[in-house]
């Protein structure tokens, strides 16, 4: 049995179409489904769903989800690409796209730092880290300043770089290129990139061009 809504099925199903690596993450689409119910609430005037959010120790999670995804990985597999074939029209893909990019261009320590700043959990957070399971969190409780940092955050991604880049993931660092530098990418060049990737002066997403003497230029 299935308890996920038709909604978080059918992103989950988007996720999956689109960035299969970070489905197979369960923290990275537990973050791919809030900071989408987020960034709708914050910078849209569409519907948004937080229904069976509870707070974690590693941040907000959707239970429901959480329970088929680990429970029942096969059944949900199947549920999600089913809801995302049927209700593909209901995602705000500009959104969704926005949300990948951030998932796929951050480890998962990085993400739950970002939404322990958000008050929606951070008000919870000591009943949280004091193991208190099943701490219910409220939509009453994502107050202004959680709509300033998810707007931030908004403006951090612009679409056209969201869709135009392809992220190359190495250790804990994410090296973002745009598509076209992406296809020059040599073994050479690669090897640079995992040479420097334990830099502790890179902070995710570390963006990357090539120049036209096939130089990596590292932002």
């Amino acid at each position: 049995m299935i308890n996920s809504t038709e909604r978080k099925l059918c992103l989950s199903g988007w996720l999956r179409a689109n960035d299969t690596v970070s489905y197979f993450d369960p923290l990275k689409l537990q973050k791919f489904l809030f900071f989408y119910e987020s960034f709708i609430k914050a910078t849209t005037d569409k519907n948004y769903e937080f229904d069976h959010l509870k707070g974690y120790k590693r941040g907000p999670v959707f239970s429901n989800v959480w329970g088929d995804y680990t429970k029942n990985r096969t059944e949900f597999n199947s549920y999600a690409d089913k809801a995302y074939k049927n209700e593909a029209d209901m995602i705000d893909n500009k959104v969704a796209n926005k949300c990948r990019f951030l998932v796929a261009s951050l480890s998962d320590n990085e993400l739950s730092s970002l939404t322990h700043q958000m008050n929606i959990w951070k008000c919870k957070a000591d009943r949280i880290n004091r193991g208190e399971r099943q701490v219910a969190l409220s939509d009453d409780d994502f107050n202004d300043d959680d709509k300033k940092f998810i707007c931030t955050l908004d403006s951090m991604f612009p679409y056209d770089m969201t869709t135009n880049s392809e992220i190359v993931n190495i250790g804990q660092t994410y090296f973002v290129f745009s598509k076209a530098d992406h296809t020059k990418l040599t073994e050479g060049q690669f090897d640079i990139l995992s040479a420097v990737s334990n830099s502790k002066e890179l902070h995710n997403p570390v963006f990357v061009d090539i120049d036209n003497e096939g130089r990596l230029i590292i932002d």
